[in-house]
């Protein structure tokens, strides 16, 4: 699928915003016109951030999927609880991927008003936050589940 005008236009402001915390991001579109800018970090791994240019650039999410497989579905929930409960800004939320629970950790995000674009300064001043808050959310799972990743 092709990308609307404001979706590049956005895709820059995120992958510049990536190039200067010293990360390398691309932009693609997904089947529902949905922005997402996907990254890697060496020694976490990878991580995505979906967005909605034309009809809500202003929100943002940051995710960094699939940490986590289980087949002991009570102690994932239970342990997604107790981070949840005690981690700022992450949420962690575990999906049925065939006979194990696939666990994946994210932050939501307004960051402009209604119908704007983020500016680009805001977005360096915060990834770097959201990133470590999700990297704390991972270590706290990893800690109370009792296992690595």
């Amino acid at each position: 699928m092709s990308m609307s005008d404001k979706s590049k236009q956005l895709a820059e402001i995120y992958i510049s915003a990536l190039k200067r915390i010293g990360l390398v991001g691309e932009a693609e579109t997904d089947d529902d016109g949905d922005l997402i800018i996907k990254f890697k970090m060496l020694d976490v791994g990878s991580f995505f951030i979906v967005a909605d240019a034309d009809k809500d650039p202003e929100f943002m999410r940051l995710v960094f999927p699939n940490f986590y497989l289980s087949k002991n579905e009570t102690s994932v929930l239970n342990t997604l609880n107790v981070v949840n409960l005690k981690c700022k800004a992450v949420k962690l939320w575990a999906r049925n991927s065939g006979d194990e629970m696939s666990v994946s950790a994210g932050i939501e995000s307004f960051l402009a008003g209604a119908d704007e674009l983020p500016a680009e300064d805001l977005l360096v001043a915060t990834l770097g936050r959201y990133i470590s808050a999700i990297r704390s959310g991972v270590a706290v799972f990893v800690k109370e589940i009792g296992g690595e990743i």
